[in-house]
């Protein structure tokens, strides 16, 4: 017969407070015509799918959007609180790698211990054990406590014994960086060969990079829901970016306080900061990283005879500033008081990030803590194919000219 996991309109509510949890237990057990509603986290909310021999499904989502309580269902470590999970097939979970090792016994005597809790003979472990003690790489340290290992080296113990039970069913919770780098390309190609025989993984990962590896199935869980579910470059690449656009939103408001005029001295003021691709505004706050880009500043100062200067600065989100440069006003002030500044930056040398842009009038450079007025606005550099390596850049390739 087939392996398949099966949900139908699955949900897990985990209640809050005592009153919440009298109120979960009586809408678990009430009669179908009396409901109650119970209160609590909705952790997993209504999902249902069906998972067949040979998919390898990835589940991806921020914290909290109900992976692991989703694996803990299907793998009978919880049960949901609605609906239902059918399975036909054994499960085998790797949750926490390490957590059912036995301290005291060697990694020897574990792998035989593990054996028979798998309903597996002796004879039956004797033959595959010498190809787990191979897998693990733990070398004479396989015939000492578990106690000394390190948790890389339980984790890789663990990880061996699981995938050599031959699981027919294999879930796997954030437990794929195990070891070094080449243990865990092992590891990898280990969960390829399994699924290569016709037989079932759930993988719930943050790499995004594990998951299309090995992964042929993919969905996005938010908030307890299946928001996506497909081809796992199609899904992944639609989290990301859902992602980044949160974050980006997220430090937008940060710096919201930061964002705007303000004048210090009647008569001086930045009235419009504006950044420019080609010949046109670009009406967004994003700019990308390596293109040309010009800052176009327009505004008063009606104190020229006052020695007087222009100061840009670029921050980073950290505070950190990566340019800063002093115009004198005089070179781009009218006789009556007009101030246009256009500076341009071929190309842009910034790392994808958001900045802060300040635009100042200031006191000379003898006198510099006078501010007569300030402008701040907030904008993020991306950058579309991520570089690989390189050098950094020690010099701003940028030019200043007046604007009428």
């Amino acid at each position: 017969m087939s392996l398949f996991v099966e949900l139908q309109q699955v949900s897990k509510m985990y209640p809050v407070g005592s009153s919440a949890t009298s109120e979960l237990v009586a809408a678990m057990t009430s009669d179908a015509g009396h409901e109650t509603v119970p209160r609590g986290k909705l952790a997993v909310d209504g999902i249902s799918m069906r998972i067949v021999e040979g998919d390898r499904l990835g589940i991806i989502g921020r914290n909290g959007a109900g992976k692991s309580t989703l694996l803990h269902m299907i793998a009978a470590i919880c049960e949901p609180t609605t609906g239902a999970i059918r399975v036909n097939g054994k499960v085998t979970s790797i949750m926490t790698l390490g957590v059912g090792l036995r301290d005291d016994l060697s990694g020897r005597e574990n792998i035989y211990v593990d054996g028979e809790i798998q309903g597996k003979s002796r004879a039956e472990v004797e033959r595959v054990a010498a190809q787990i003690i191979d897998f693990a790489e733990l070398g004479k340290f396989i015939d000492y406590p578990v106690r000394t290992y390190s948790t890389g080296m339980k984790a890789r113990l663990a990880f061996a014994m699981i995938s050599h039970v031959a699981p027919e069913i294999l879930i796997i919770d954030e437990a794929l960086a195990v070891g070094d780098a080449s243990f865990s390309k092992k590891a990898t190609e280990r969960i390829l060969e399994i699924c290569a025989r016709g037989k079932i993984v759930i993988l719930v990962s943050h790499s995004m990079q594990s998951v299309r590896q090995i992964c042929n199935r993919c969905i996005y869980m938010k908030a307890g829901q299946i928001l996506m579910d497909g081809p796992p470059l199609h899904v992944t690449n639609a989290y990301l970016e859902e992602v980044r656009a949160e974050d980006e939103a997220a430090l937008m408001s940060r710096f919201r306080a930061h964002v705007g005029s303000r004048s210090y001295r009647a008569g001086s003021e930045i009235g419009r900061v504006s950044l420019l691709s080609g010949g046109d505004d670009l009406g967004s706050p994003r700019v990308e990283a390596h293109a040309r880009l010009r800052i176009r500043l327009a505004g008063r100062h009606d104190h020229l005879a006052e020695p007087a200067l222009c100061r840009i600065r670029i921050v980073r989100l950290d505070d950190l500033v990566v340019f800063q440069s002093d115009f004198p006003l005089a070179d781009f002030s009218t006789a009556r008081g007009a101030v246009g500044i256009e500076l341009e930056f071929a190309p842009l040398t910034l790392g994808a990030a958001v900045y802060r842009l300040d635009a100042f009038f200031l006191g000379s450079a003898q006198s510099p803590s006078a501010t007569f007025c300030e402008h701040s606005t907030v904008f993020e550099v991306f950058t579309p194919v991520p570089p690989a390596g390189g050098r950094p850049m020690l010099y701003y390739p940028i030019t200043a000219s007046v604007q009428a």
